[in-house]
């Protein structure tokens, strides 16, 4: 007689558990557009500003395509410039890239094949009037530039 409660629980529990897992609600849908440095904000606070030493730009295509920018502008110095594409996809909360050596030519020069970003956004279970921006933080990447870059998305 135990043994059937106690079967009977732990099927409760289990049916439970699978029942109310969480999964990321989010899609690619979700995720597409244009990502750039949270440094531009310089430029509206400080008039004197005209440019910026360092920006960066991502562009998340729904067909699943990436295109990176980094530029930089140091003083005295002339502008320079640097690119990467290839592919994106989304599990979860991780946004992975892979570049394949099509991808890389003269001005696509930067390979992030392997990098992995985490997706941020306010849920939509939050009620809170606090503002919360949807950016996209990396984590892996062997390009040391983007280890830890965060980017705002700027198309919401």
């Amino acid at each position: 007689m135990n043994i059937k409660y106690l079967s009977l629980v732990v099927i409760f529990f289990a049916f439970a558990k699978v029942s109310f897992a969480q999964t990321s609600a989010f899609t690619t849908q979700d995720v597409i557009g244009t990502y750039t440095n949270d440094y531009r904000k310089a430029l509206i606070t400080n008039p004197e500003v005209t440019s910026l030493p360092v920006q960066w730009q991502l562009i998340l295509s729904p067909d699943g395509t990436f295109e990176y920018h980094n530029s930089r502008q140091l003083k005295g110095q002339p502008e320079e410039h640097w690119y990467a594409r290839g592919q994106w996809t989304l599990k979860g909360k991780i946004v992975s890239f892979t570049s394949s050596p099509q991808d890389i030519d003269d001005k696509y020069t930067i390979n992030l094949n392997g990098s992995k970003a985490r997706f941020f956004k306010k849920s939509p279970r939050n009620n809170s009037p606090k503002p919360q921006p949807t950016y996209i933080h990396f984590f892996k990447s062997e390009y040391t530039v983007t280890k830890s870059l965060k980017l705002h998305k700027t198309n919401e």
